[in-house]
């Protein structure tokens, strides 16, 4: 059996829904003593279009709060469009779960701190994100 050559493209990057909300505006600009808890959510999807084509999407949350309120929160699904033949299922897999949020992450943290900034607020720096020890996590919980 001949070898396929393994060829991996990026076919889109987008936006699929994005949503930013200052519930205390314009009040909370005046408290010049708010330090707000940052929390984090990401979950991952892969949707499979084709044999060969798939679609990855971040959904990631950001949330500024103090004890009784809202600061802000930022919700994004950030989405791209893969293309990946000539690998078994194995290689396949570390594509979708690792390579491709790999790829996606910059955009939604930049688009994630972009809103935060035109909401009024200072820019957060998400930290990059180990989808590799991520991916292993999961497999060893699916185990």
């Amino acid at each position: 059996m001949e070898n396929e050559e393994i060829k991996f493209s990026i076919k889109r990057i987008y936006t699929r829904d994005v949503s930013f909300e200052s519930p205390e505006a314009p009040k909370i600009f005046d408290d010049q003593t708010l330090m707000p808890k940052i929390g984090f959510n990401l979950n991952s999807r892969i949707d499979k279009l084709s044999d060969n084509q798939y679609e990855i999407t971040l959904e990631i949350s950001v949330k500024a709060e103090t004890e009784d309120k809202v600061v802000y929160l930022v919700e994004i699904k950030q989405s791209g469009l893969f293309e990946i033949t000539g690998v078994n299922d194995e290689v396949k897999q570390s594509f979708l779960n690792i390579r491709c949020p790999e790829i996606l992450f910059p955009y939604a943290r930049e688009n994630i701190s972009g809103l935060i900034q035109k909401g009024g607020f200072p820019p957060i720096f998400l930290t990059p994100i180990d989808f590799a020890a991520l991916h292993h996590q999961e497999m060893a919980k699916n185990k």
